[in-house]
């Protein structure tokens, strides 16, 4: 692996220029004279003899799918400029651009109909922006582009070719299946042209089909992947290329993309990273068309800030959890420093509740009558709702665990909260008694929190919808439940208009009923709503500056909202555009957490420093004020010095898990405490509610909090629709400047975009994030780079593409993907989820103390789970393949980081499970514990505090029972951390909650809780 410089992670460059000469993902169309070729997101012009490849589009046109018609003079393709899949045309050597359509929906597949003058395509076209609906075949004619749908069902069509007469049409049809999502597409089907019934021309029982192609004379050509492809987390194991059901060829490594018929007996297509055109005929041939093509990329201009890690001078705490203004509008409760503070508008806050550093405290609201306050906290186990009277200081329990974000009915006698799983529930406080009013509509993190109309008839919450079954995005919208009848209505404060996230968004009903408070685009607007909570008219935007966290006075004259980390009260004066604003100073700060008084002495008997590869023996390590003092040969007297004896033991850097997010509500302190037991100082948030991400790290910072010290990211920066609670969706311009805004007054850490953020956005993002001295990142490797960012924080995860171009279909990687990491300046956070499986290898793994009494029980039961089931073949295949792709870039001088997207996967245990399974296919010790000491530290640029065991450094170390240079399992067995010098026991903080027991409770299934936070991840390849 290649190693970032010392003195500057990423020193501002010259231009460089990539060379593909292979194709990872993509498609290629052609005729006789020349091949367009899609490679990384960019279309090129090749010689049909081979030869240079002349770039024909921009890397921010995002061009995928091309098909050149049948003169060949022209060229259609799909464009996701502008942030969502369009149609455009141009001439093929690229001159000519033109967009023929427009709108928030995509427009995906096209394919020229045989006179040259139509196009056929996949589209949502039509459907509801609420309910969502289906892609269905749509045509166009090129000269007067009005789109006309042909297909609506329960079902989704796509990748649509032309019948040869023009009069119908093939795609693939994928049906509905009951609890959502699709078959993943086992059908082809015949559409006529006009409309009409569709006729099956062919049907599997396993995988999928894709990728229909029409030859002259009517025979079908198409792909079919088997194997692992059923399950959704894993790569097909065979990728077959059919034509008329006969395998034309099955042994190769074929790119998800069409082939194309070159007269009746000859296809191209792409394979083995490779151009093909195979002849159908007996004796069978194939030839192999080669090219050359050369793509300039931005030099990396970050220069890494200089981080105050040991806190030398306090700093105002930003991190303000959640704040709501009492209902007469004097007082303000917020969570800061994991403290529960109550502070009179103009006045200083006052602490009510200090959680202990292993617990948390969270969600404050007000009861309706003011005297007293509602919050959660996880000291009892799983967090769970207590009511604190401000009169007499009571503090009672209201819930049992698992119950989240509480708001009181406007009479007070009911309580609405969520739970573990995200349903809305219903409690009567007089007989204890609960039920379920709602489930959420997403899997993919929970509803926002719930707000009553004055009458106590409904609630309302942010929820989010999907737009078709084929993709998981969808809008945040305001969801309204009538506690009555259980019925619910869904509406957008505009059309096609999201609510920023679920986390901090609202929306929030006024007192008097008039009115919902909510966030979009990050700014404050308010809806007119009536009495059932239906929008009365257009929103009204309240501020330009970013806002979070809206909450009323009882008399709806005042809102209180974050803006750039301060407390914001605006009044309202009910003339039209009439209102004032002043800022609510918290005057609290954020102080270094307190050193160990004794300078220590750890006397190592093995340590690796992460300077070299070789371990050293017998070696005491000084360590006064947090810092690394001296590494020395071990003397057996040292004056003024407290000896820990760790002369059995090896001794080596904190660990850091470079990929998580934060999961506060429902894992409470679990996260930290769990990931500190096995032997992680330092973790990197990789997207949460940005408050959240804050108020923790300073939390821990602080020492307020125990666990690993946190680096702290946004939310997904997203385009106009998104999938999960703490992705920020964004249609414009001024509302992602907002959102960066907010992220840079926040100092974060890291700056990612997410699936669908165009590339203007993703390059936009990247300036903010350097102009911070952070790196930026996202899922996409094309056109991440070109936009200017900084890595991938996955090698293939969730893209807007049916296809992603980082993997083919059989999980592998080419030279084209190789070639955006190889120089090292691009750098690529590697998440190997298939190491999951190597639990059953060491199904001890599931009795450790640390899995038992720390983690939550959903987790518990999915390690349980795990355990008990031996890898198959194919997902130990599906493992070799994916650390031999790392193995693969490594060796070309790629940066590669270790993270976990925990808690995706269970915290702590599976960075463990991903070192075991970097070392078992092919890594040294060295080289897999790089990945989790010096490597993450070079690209957060905080090299010259963490990372190695030399003087000067913090003091973050991890001890372990065992030697990883002959025994590389023994790396889990932590029993000593210490981080900022202050040790932890492994065994003091697994006696913080008692030990989940093996039978779960009679109301609660762990296991199905387990599998739906995990549905819909962004770790399976695909869409």
């Amino acid at each position: 692996m290649t190693a970032l410089p010392a003195a500057a992670a990423y020193p501002p460059g010259r231009e460089g220029v990539l060379r593909y000469r292979e194709i990872t993902g993509g498609s290629v169309t052609g005729d006789r004279h020349v091949l367009i070729i899609e490679a990384q997101g960019v279309l090129w012009r090749v010689p049909r003899e081979g030869g240079p490849a002349i770039r024909v589009t921009e890397w921010d046109l995002e061009a995928t799918r091309p098909v050149l018609s049948p003169t060949g003079e022209a060229v259609a393709l799909c464009g996701y400029r502008g942030g969502a899949f369009h149609l455009w045309t141009m001439r093929a050597d690229g001159t000519g651009l033109r967009q023929l359509t427009t709108g928030p929906w995509d427009d995906r597949g096209v394919a020229w109909s045989p006179d040259g003058t139509r196009l056929a395509f996949s589209s949502e076209r039509g459907n509801d922006p609420v309910s969502g609906g289906s892609f269905g075949l749509c045509v166009l004619d090129v000269d007067n582009p009005r789109p006309r749908r042909l297909t609506d069902g329960a079902f989704e069509d796509y990748d649509p070719t032309w019948w040869p007469d023009g009069h119908s049409l093939v795609c693939v049809r994928a049906a509905h299946r009951p609890g959502g999502g699709t078959d993943g597409g086992l059908a082809l089907v015949r559409v006529p042209a006009s409309g009409g019934r569709a006729q099956v021309l062919r049907t599997v029982t396993s995988g999928r089909l894709l990728c229909p192609s029409v030859s002259p004379a009517g025979r079908v050509a198409y792909l079919h992947l088997t194997g692992s492809s059923d399950s959704p987390s894993l790569p097909a194991e065979r990728a077959t290329l059919m034509v008329d059901g006969k395998v034309v060829t099955a042994g190769e490594d074929l790119a998800a993309a069409p082939p194309c018929w070159l007269g009746e007996d000859r296809l191209l297509y792409l394979a083995d990273g490779r151009i093909r055109i195979r002849t159908l005929s007996q004796p069978s041939s194939v030839e192999e068309v080669s090219f050359d093509a050369r793509m300039p990329v931005p030099a990396p201009r970050r220069r890494p800030k200089q981080r105050d890690l040991d806190l030398t001078e306090p700093a105002p705490a930003r991190g303000v959890h959640l704040p709501v203004l009492s209902p007469d509008g004097r007082e303000v409760a917020f969570v800061a420093l994991n403290a529960l503070w109550l502070m009179s508008v103009g006045g200083t806050p006052r602490k009510l509740v200090q959680a202990a550093p292993v617990h948390h405290v969270q969600m404050p609201a007000w009861a309706p009558d003011g005297r007293s306050l509602l919050y959660c906290t996880d000291r009892d186990g799983l967090t769970a709702v207590r009511r604190l009277h401000l009169g007499d200081g009571r503090d009672e329990p209201v819930t049992d665990g698992g119950r989240l974000h509480p708001a009181l009915s406007p009479d007070g006698s009911l309580l609405a909260c969520q739970d573990i799983a995200g349903n809305l529930l219903l409690r009567d406080l007089t007989t204890g008694t609960e039920r379920v009013l709602a489930h959420p509509l997403a899997a993919d993190g929970p509803p926002g929190a719930p707000t009553w109309s004055p009458d106590g008839r409904y609630i309302a919450f942010c929820d989010r919808n999907r737009l078709n079954r084929r993709f998981r995005e969808g809008y945040h919208l305001i969801r309204v439940l009538d506690t009555r009848t259980g019925t619910d209505r869904r509406h957008l404060p505009a059309p096609h208009q999201s609510l920023s996230d679920r986390a901090a968004a609202g929306p929030v009903w006024s007192p008097d009923g008039r009115h919902m408070a909510l966030v979009t685009e990050s700014a404050l607007w308010l809806l007119p709503v009536t009495p059932d909570g239906t929008p009365d008219g257009p929103p009204r935007r309240l501020t330009d500056e970013p806002a979070d966290h809206p909450s009323w006075s009882r008399d709806s004259s005042r809102l209180l909202y974050l803006s750039n980390g301060r407390l914001r009260l605006l009044s309202l004066d009910h003339v039209p555009h009439a209102r004032r604003t002043r800022t609510l100073p918290t005057l609290l700060t954020v102080r270094r957490r307190p050193a160990e008084k004794t300078p220590l002495r750890i006397h190592a008997g093995q340590l690796w420093d992460a300077t070299g590869t070789r371990p050293r023996h017998d070696v005491d390590i000084l360590i006064d004020g947090g810092r690394i003092t001296a590494v020395e040969a071990h003397r057996a007297r040292r004056t003024g010095h407290r000896t820990i004896d760790a002369s059995q033991q090896t001794v080596i850097p904190g660990l850091i898990d470079r990929h998580t997010h934060p999961y506060s509500a429902t894992y409470g302190a679990r996260h930290h405490l769990t990931a500190l037991a096995y032997g992680i100082t330092t973790t990197a948030c990789l997207g949460a509610p940005l408050y959240e991400a804050v108020r923790l790290r300073e939390s821990l910072a602080s020492g307020h909090s125990t666990g690993p010290r946190l680096l702290a990211c946004a939310e997904l920066i997203d385009g106009s629709r998104t999938a999960y609670s703490k992705g920020r969706a964004h249609r414009t311009r001024a509302g992602l400047d907002r959102t960066l805004q907010r992220a840079g007054a926040l100092d974060v850490d890291f700056v990612k975009t997410y699936v669908r953020a165009p590339g203007e956005f993703m390059a936009r993002a990247a300036e903010a994030a350097h102009r911070l001295g952070v790196p930026c990142g996202s899922h996409l490797c094309a056109p991440g780079r070109a936009a200017g960012q900084d890595l991938t924080t996955h090698l293939q995860a969730t893209q807007r593409l049916p296809h992603g171009h980082a993997t083919t279909p059989l999980g592998r990687i080419h030279q084209d993907l190789v070639q955006q990491y190889a120089d090292g300046t691009f750098a690529l956070i590697i998440t190997p989820f298939t190491a999951q499986v190597l639990l059953a290898d060491d199904p001890a793994l599931a009795d450790d103390p640390r899995v038992q009494a720390l983690m939550p029980p959903w987790d518990v039961a999915a390690i349980r789970e795990n355990a008990g089931n031996p890898p198959t073949k194919s997902q130990r295949q599906a493992l070799a393949t994916e650390i031999g792709n790392y193995r693969l870039l490594a060796d070309k001088g790629a940066v590669l980081s270790l993270g976990t997207d925990a808690p995706l996967v269970p915290v702590g245990l599976s960075l463990h499970l991903a070192l075991r399974a970097l070392h078992t296919h092919g890594f040294t010790p060295a080289q897999a514990l790089e990945t989790a000491t010096t490597v993450p530290t070079r690209l957060f640029g905080v090299h010259t505090d963490l990372g190695t065991v030399e003087p000067g450094k913090i003091a973050d170390l991890t001890v372990i029972d065992g030697d990883p240079f002959t025994d590389f399992t023994t790396v889990i067995n932590t029993t000593l951390v210490l981080r900022d010098g202050i040790p932890h026991h492994p065994a003091d903080l697994t006696r913080v909650h008692a030990p989940t027991p093996r039978t779960a409770p009679s109301n609660a299934a762990w296991l199905d809780i387990s599998r739906n936070f995990r549905r819909n991840a962004c770790c399976q390849p695909g869409p």
